[in-house]
C-alpha cells in the first residue's frame, strides 16, 4: 500500500469517524462513510488528483448528509423503526465521563446548520478557517462569524442545562 495513503488513513480516521460519527449518531454507519471516503480518496490519488484534509471531509460529510436525508426518506414510510438509545453513543465519551458527554452532544444537536458542522469539524477535527471555508463553501470571515455565532449559542445552551 502507497505510503502517503497509509499517512492520510492514519492521520484522519479519528477525526473522520468523529465528525461522521456526531453528524449520524451510528458507529456502523460512520464506519461505513469513513471507509467510503478514503476509497475515493485512493480512486482520485489513482487518477493523478492530489487532494487535501479539507477534500476528504467534505466528501465524507456530504456522504452523511445523503444518509441522513435517506434516513429521513425511511422514517417517512416506516414509522416503528425507532432508533435504541443503547445504540447511540457519543465520540466524546472516552474523553469525558457519560453525563457531560450527553450534555454536550445534546447541545450539539440543536444547534442549526452551517453552525454544528462548524463546531464539530473545527473543535473535534481541528480543521483550519481555511479547510473549513472549503469544505463548507463559505469564506474565512464567514467562518470566524459563524464559528463565533455557534460557540456563543452552544455555551449559552451548556449554560441553560447546568442551569436546569
Amino acid at each position: 500500500m502507497n505510503i502517503w495513503f497509509k499517512l492520510q488513513v492514519n492521520t484522519n480516521k479519528n477525526g473522520l469517524y468523529a465528525v461522521c460519527y456526531q453528524m449520524l449518531k451510528n458507529s456502523l454507519e460512520a464506519e461505513e462513510v469513513v471507509q467510503d471516503s478514503f476509497i475515493k480518496l485512493w480512486q482520485a490519488k489513482e487518477k493523478g488528483l492530489k487532494q487535501s484534509k479539507a477534500w476528504l471531509y467534505q466528501v465524507a460529510k456530504n456522504q452523511c448528509l445523503d444518509l441522513l436525508r435517506r434516513r429521513q426518506h425511511e422514517m417517512k414510510y416506516q414509522q416503528h423503526n425507532v432508533m435504541n438509545k443503547e445504540d447511540v453513543k457519543s465520540a466524546c465519551d472516552e474523553l469525558l465521563n457519560e453525563e457531560l458527554s450527553d450534555h454536550i452532544s445534546q447541545a450539539i444537536d440543536k444547534l442549526n446548520e452551517p453552525y454544528k458542522s462548524l463546531i464539530v469539524l473545527r473543535e473535534i477535527s481541528q480543521l483550519s478557517y481555511q479547510q473549513l471555508a472549503e469544505v463548507l463553501d463559505l469564506n474565512v470571515q464567514q467562518i470566524k462569524v459563524y464559528l463565533h455565532r455557534a460557540r456563543n449559542t452552544l455555551k449559552q445552551t451548556l449554560m441553560e442545562t447546568q442551569g436546569q
